[in-house]
């Protein structure tokens, strides 16, 4: 019964198809199927309880009644045009919007990888200027070790030559010193040789008065020249006899002059006996 139900309906559909029926009949011929379909299914289920014997069913193909078509409603294709320039137009304005949205996001992404960018070129800089203060700060810490160790060495040196100086220095004094004692040594023998020397000459021109007496001296300043002549001789302290003092004036006179003393050192000489003061006494001259 299905298969002769859905035979029937197939025909019928391809035919108001082919014949160009519309679409009210084919929705009538759908609901007129589906009825035939329930009344057939609940004919099966009936049959299945009721078990009676088949009978044959005759059935014959009829022809429905074509409606007349129907003209087709004029559309206003000024209407038409204004829409599909609206529809246009709001596609163009969802492109603009698309393409406006994908400029903008292009235009985030690129400022987005602009700052990215630039925060790695500025952490790059700024890792680059930290190694370069701390190479500057290295540079400059071996800089004030170099020169505190250069000072040091200076200032080693220094002591050292200022030690060694001193040294030198103080050789040079200690030589001196003992070169200037030994110099006084000997300048003290010759003068001690000379004024022995014109001490003997002196009292050996001296003639002695008849009031001439112990304990009597008389203080004479002698000047001489460096070739031993007498250029003045005179009395500074008496003794209280003229005759005393006389002799001791003339004694002196006579021995001059001192030609030994032209052999003594200049220095010595001038230092000792270009003038210089005797104290004469009866028992001995006294310089």
């Amino acid at each position: 019964m299905k298969k002769v139900l859905n035979r029937i309906l197939g025909k019928v559909f391809r035919k108001a198809v082919f014949r160009g029926y519309s679409f009210p009949v084919v929705v009538s011929l759908l609901l007129h199927a589906s009825l035939l379909l329930v009344l057939s299914t609940s004919w099966s289920v009936e049959r299945q309880l009721n078990i009676v014997p088949p009978r044959n069913i005759k059935a014959s193909l009829v022809e429905v009644a074509q409606p007349a078509p129907q003209p087709r409603p004029q559309v206003d294709e000024s209407a038409r045009k204004a829409r599909e320039a609206a529809e246009r137009k709001r596609q163009e304005a969802i492109r603009e919007e698309r393409q406006r949205r994908q400029a903008e996001e292009k235009r985030q992404r690129e400022i987005a990888l602009r700052k990215e960018q630039e925060a790695r070129e500025k952490a790059k800089k700024e890792e680059e200027a930290r190694k370069e203060r701390e190479r500057q700060r290295k540079q400059e810490e071996e800089r004030k070790r170099q020169q505190e160790a250069e000072r040091q060495r200076r200032q080693r040196e220094e002591t050292l030559r200022r030690l060694e100086q001193e040294r030198i220095q103080r050789e040079q004094q200690e030589a001196a010193a003992q070169q200037a004692a030994e110099q006084a040594e000997k300048d003290a023998a010759e003068v001690r040789y000379y004024s022995e020397l014109l001490n003997n000459l002196i009292v050996n021109n001296w003639n002695r008065p008849p009031s001439a007496r112990n304990n009597m001296t008389a203080l004479l300043q002698v000047t001489l020249s460096p070739f031993g002549d007498l250029l003045e001789v005179k009395l500074l302290e008496g003794s209280g006899s003229d005759s005393f003092d006389r002799s001791a004036v003339q004694a002196v006179q006579r021995a001059a002059p001192f030609p030994e003393l032209k052999e003594l050192d200049r220095r010595i000489f001038d230092a000792n006996f270009r003038r210089f003061n005797f104290r004469f006494r009866p028992e001995d001259l006294v310089r």
